[in-house]
């Protein structure tokens, strides 16, 4: 297994940013729609602390997976819904600037594993904080 800091790359940021915020999203909205319309007490701080453990393990998992262990991928599933913009005008010359931007399919395996590790453990991060603090 590689380190971590040889591994990560500059280019593998906006893959890692992209999936803690979707799983982020998902987190809060469960955990809100749960405490809304399941109890009448306030539960919050314990569905916090779920979701912190929740994204524990899945860190965990991400974490054996870099280790050699095959486990299965959990919530690596990504629908594209948006059809990518055809671009009707100009020429190849004013698009040679322009970085390519690397979406998460098009990562290794080990690269693949490493944003899921930083997302869950970002996620876990928060949810931790946000039970402490509520």
């Amino acid at each position: 297994m590689k380190k971590w800091k040889e591994t990560m790359q500059p280019y593998m940021i906006r893959p890692a940013v992209y999936m803690t915020f979707t799983r982020l999203v998902l987190i809060v909205t469960a955990i809100l729609l749960i405490d809304f319309f399941v109890s009448d007490r306030d539960l919050r701080q314990p569905l916090f602390g779920l979701g912190f453990l929740l994204c524990a393990v899945l860190a965990w998992i991400a974490y054996l997976r870099m280790d050699g262990i095959r486990l299965p991928k959990l919530l690596m599933l990504r629908v594209n819904p948006r059809k990518k913009p055809s671009r009707m005008t100009g020429d190849m010359i004013d698009y040679v600037d322009e970085q390519p931007m690397v979406a998460f399919e098009d990562l290794d395996d080990e690269e693949k594993d490493l944003c899921i590790l930083i997302a869950d453990l970002v996620c876990a991060l928060v949810c931790l904080v946000a039970g402490i603090l509520l």
